[in-house]
């Protein structure tokens, strides 16, 4: 997911993405406990893509960045 991609979204479409990533993420954990690992860098990359969706919320809760009008294309 790329930062140019994700400011093309709207703050509540984003927001629901983050607890979507987030839960995904505590699922796999505890399936890599239970069954063999198919995806090893799963829980990295989708780390990094939960912080990069709060850095865009954040510059628009602070102003940095303006919400996009039409929301997502």
């Amino acid at each position: 997911m790329k930062a140019k991609d994700i400011r093309r979204r709207t703050s509540g479409d984003l927001r629901a993405e983050v607890a979507r990533l987030s839960k995904e993420v505590f699922e796999h954990r505890f399936k890599g406990r239970s069954e063999e690992k198919t995806d090893r860098g799963f829980t990295r990359r989708t780390r990094r893509d939960v912080a990069r969706i709060m850095t865009v919320l954040r510059e628009r809760e602070t102003g940095a960045a303006a919400e996009p009008a039409g929301g997502k294309e």
